[in-house]
């Protein structure tokens, strides 16, 4: 595989502990190519059109759109800014990029081409062969904006220092009897706090 300086400059970048740049290294991916053949008519007469791209480069592009639950949008978005999307999918600053059409019609082809859950089966054969596996994100995404509010409670800290020492006062068995903690109702008593 010929690199350019573009892709080796994305591959310095990267951090070696990336779980993309370990996955990459684990599965035998050329083993997966002749499962990926025969999806375009195009491959098979060598005619006209655009040429196809690889269809290792599309099914990583799925595998990572599947992984990190992104549409096919979001997809085509991280493929275009995240260095190591790129450099899973073998992609260099200077490649063509999929767009979010040909990542969906590429995933139907496998669909109904009856080949996606064997492509996602050796995946995870190879994954557990290491003891890995993948497992799906649980948990939600939030979108909030933090902004000050009266519906919370008001504490009030107080201290006790030993003037000349400049230390908490303290009792012999070491609690701390300076320390006094008052809980006020929030200024809003309708409202609650998070």
């Amino acid at each position: 595989m010929q690199m350019s300086f573009g892709t080796l400059e994305l591959a310095e970048r990267l951090n070696r502990d990336n779980v993309l740049v370990k996955i990459e290294g684990l599965i035998e991916w050329e083993d997966l190519r002749p499962k990926l053949t025969g999806l375009y008519k195009r491959e098979l007469s060598h005619g006209g059109g655009q040429e196809p791209f690889d269809g290792l480069l599309m099914f990583k592009a799925i595998l990572l759109g599947q992984w990190h639950s992104l549409s096919d949008a979001a997809l085509e978005q991280a493929l275009c800014v995240r260095i190591d999307f790129m450099q899973f999918c073998g992609l260099s600053l200077s490649d063509a990029i999929p767009d979010e059409t040909t990542l969906c019609r590429f995933r139907n082809r496998l669909i109904t081409n009856d080949r996606l859950d064997d492509l996602l089966a050796s995946i995870n054969e190879q994954l557990q062969s290491h003891g890995l596996m993948i497992k799906g994100a649980t948990g939600a995404v939030i979108d909030a904006t933090l902004i000050e509010s009266a519906a919370r409670p008001k504490k009030t800290i107080t201290l006790e220092v030993d003037a000349e020492e400049g230390k908490i006062v303290q009792f012999e068995d070491g609690s701390q009897p300076g320390i006094n903690c008052i809980e006020e109702q929030s200024a809003d008593p309708d409202a609650t706090w998070l």
